[in-house]
């Protein structure tokens, strides 16, 4: 038997070198298969076939892989096995290396079966597409590993899990937290320390921190502050009620607030009905009404406003005056029954030139911060009740042109809270706090400090309490145009750099202890037309150079008075005060239109050359010394401007019988009114 077996076998063999011949020349030009580096082979699940479309399969046997066929001369078919990739992460078991000089590569046969022949190492090597080369590094893909995919499943529904128990302990410590809140609000006892109220998104978007370190002025801070604090009410306005909903890094936030503050700061129904105060009878409630009219003075005309405190942008605002790129320049809100006191947060208005609150009824004083407002150009404030000194800051705000505060001094200015109080700006603080007069602004305003304001050109200072001298350096404000510091307790000497002022209009300096003399070069103050120094204890006379002023229109030197030592009582002595003759010179003053002298010491007579002052309209020349008769010349004013159309008197003088009984002291036929020169009396006081 073995004998017979070692025959088969040889058969079997040469059989084989002959099919694996045959096999090579058929496949001739076509496609050659694909060597396999020391005889190891990886095969798919199912079966594969040749070239030739014949299947192949590798026998069991350890000694030689056989080609099974269906040949005849095989005498007995060998069992086959079929490599079966039971595992994905299995790797197949190499195949022992056939004893030929070469590499083995399978054969294809009619039969589907794969015979695995040595091949020659010098042919070129050829790709199969049927059968891949076997890698023993190799792994399969990640995502196709079995394993993995399962441990993945495993660790995402871990993830959900945790995902819901965190959700669920949240939930539950939470109402549970609310449960011992509403425990502790009925059955615990009371502490000192407020709950804090809830937070909401606005609040935290850093507005309140914006307006806190940008706008409010003097260290305070929201922290702590009253909900009736009108700061607090701004800030709870922009956050909550404004419509626009502006964000903290809104570049109009700032001024948004400011203008708010203003609106609740100064009350006033005048904010219900766009300024128009006086029509009551169409209040707005609540600022819902957004539109509304309002007259021009000026032109006439009806213009077309929002009210205040409305969704619209605040420059559309009433009195709200804007530049192009919707930045605040100006404020003006005259006459609107504004009352309280000016909130300081004002001078964050940076870039605000024009401010104008005039004929309302504020009280209190002038904020010191105007002084940092780098853009202030004209800031007025008359006609109101404030108090106090004029703080020594407002003369930093070196660009300023206009500074208008006057008639403060028990100026009387009604105005109507919205609750109906009534406000009287002749008391401090209105009369509702106290029942003093108010004596108005004070201190030295015209000091060295005045060198400051280097573009000044208005400087309205009348009725208040302001003292002090004029210093020289009043000189040094080449521009201004007009100073009117009237009515106030100044006690001071014309300083002789005054006549610097080259662009002076109009002096005004009545009632005031003015001292001693005119300037004797104050004709060179060539654009004067206005100076009026009566009711004041200057003396001397009148200088030439005043001859010269050729636009001057105005001279009032009348009612000199005398004070004591202290200037406490004063009275009228028309023995005392200016002194001297009206030169011939006066016919150079050609457009001259008022001349009061009256109640002073001059002497002499009326030149003829008044004559040529055609615009003479007043002339008050009684109580004086200077005697008739009236010049022809004067006479004839009569019929040009020295009238009326009520034919009352301007023109005065002594022509009423002296003490009655003696010729008139001026002999006057043009005269509209005559004075008795020894006991003072006017036909216009019988």
């Amino acid at each position: 038997m073995p004998e017979e077996e070692r025959k088969r076998r040889k058969k079997t063999k040469k059989k084989s070198r002959r099919t694996r011949s045959s096999s090579r020349d058929a496949l001739g030009d076509e496609e050659q298969p694909l060597a396999i580096d020391q005889g190891e082979a990886e095969f798919a699940n199912t079966a594969a076939i040749n070239a030739d479309n014949e299947p192949f399969a590798v026998v069991d046997n350890n000694e030689a892989i056989v080609v099974v066929n269906n040949d005849d001369d095989l005498e007995e078919q060998q069992p086959i096995l079929t490599l079966v990739q039971e595992d994905e992460d299995a790797i197949p078991a190499p195949i022992e290396e056939p004893d030929v000089n070469g590499v083995v590569e399978p054969l294809f046969t009619e039969d589907g079966l794969a015979v695995a022949m040595a091949v020659n190492t010098a042919d070129e090597d050829e790709f199969i597409y049927s059968a891949i080369e076997y890698d023993p590094e190799s792994k399969p893909p990640l995502h196709k590993n079995r394993r993995f995919r399962v441990y993945t499943c495993m660790a995402f529904m871990i993830v959900i899990a945790v995902i819901v128990v965190v959700v669920v302990s949240v939930t539950k410590s939470a109402k549970g937290t609310a449960t011992i809140d509403v425990e502790l609000l009925v059955n615990g006892t009371p502490t000192m320390t407020p709950t804090l109220p809830p937070t909401s998104n606005r609040e935290a978007s850093g507005i309140r921190e914006q307006i806190e370190f940008g706008v409010l002025q003097r260290g305070v801070n929201f922290t702590g502050m009253d909900k009736g604090d009108p700061r607090y009410m701004a800030l709870d306005w922009i956050l909550h009620a404004d419509q626009l909903q502006l964000d903290s890094d809104d570049k109009n936030l700032y001024q948004r607030y400011v203008l708010a503050l203003l609106a609740f700061t100064l009350d006033s129904i005048a904010w219900y009905t766009c300024g128009d105060h006086r029509r009551t009878g169409n209040v707005t409630e609540y600022f819902a009404e957004e539109d509304c009219e309002v007259q021009n003075t000026a032109t006439g005309q009806l213009e077309n406003h929002k009210v205040w405190l409305t969704s619209v942008e605040e420059c559309e605002w009433y009195g709200v005056i804007c530049s192009s790129d919707q930045v605040v320049r100006g404020v003006e809100l005259m006459g609107n029954d504004l009352i309280g006191e000016i909130p300081p947060e004002i001078s964050q208005l940076r870039f605000l030139q024009y401010l104008a609150l005039n004929g309302n009824c504020l009280y209190g004083t002038i904020p010191p911060e105007f002084g940092k407002m780098p853009n202030l150009l004209s800031l007025e404030l008359h006609g109101n009740g404030l108090s106090g000194d004029l703080p020594l800051e407002l003369y930093d705000a070196s660009k300023i042109q206009l500074l208008n505060v006057a008639m403060q001094f028990q100026y009387s200015s009604i105005c109507y809270m919205s609750n109906g109080t009534r406000v009287n700006t002749y008391y401090e603080r209105g009369g509702v706090y106290s029942r003093y007069m108010n004596l108005g602004l004070s201190g030295p305003v015209l000091g060295s400090n005045v060198s400051k304001w280097t573009s000044m050109k208005g400087l309205h200072l009348f009725e208040n309490s302001f003292s002090g001298q004029i210093s020289e350096e009043i000189g040094d404000l080449k521009y201004l145009v007009f100073l009117r510091a009237q009515n106030n307790i100044l006690e001071t000497a014309l300083p002789s750099k005054l006549v610097n002022l080259k662009k002076l209009r109009e002096l005004f300096l009545e009632s005031n202890r003015i001292l001693y003399d005119i300037p004797p070069d104050i004709g060179d103050m060539e654009d004067l037309e206005v100076l009026r120094l009566h009711e004041t204890e200057m003396d001397k006379g009148i200088p030439d150079s005043l001859y010269t002023l050729r636009k001057l229109k105005m001279l009032w030197l009348h009612d000199t008075i005398l004070c004591n030592k202290k200037g406490l009582e004063c009275v009228i002595d028309s023995d005392t005060g200016f002194t001297g003759t009206i030169s011939t010179e006066i016919g150079n003053l050609k457009k001259l239109s008022s001349l009061l002298i009256q109640n002073n010491n001059f002497e002499g007579t009326i030149p003829t050359e008044i004559g040529l002052c055609e615009n003479l309209a007043t002339l008050h020349i009684h109580k004086t010394k200077i005697k008739g008769p009236a010049p022809m010349e004067l006479c004839l004013l009569r019929n040009k401007n020295l009238n009326n159309e009520k034919n009352a008197g301007v023109f005065y003088a002594d022509c009423r019988p002296n003490n009655k009984t003696q010729d008139p002291f001026f002999a006057c036929d043009c005269c509209s009114d005559c004075c008795d020169h020894t006991t003072k009396v006017c036909i216009a006081d019988d």
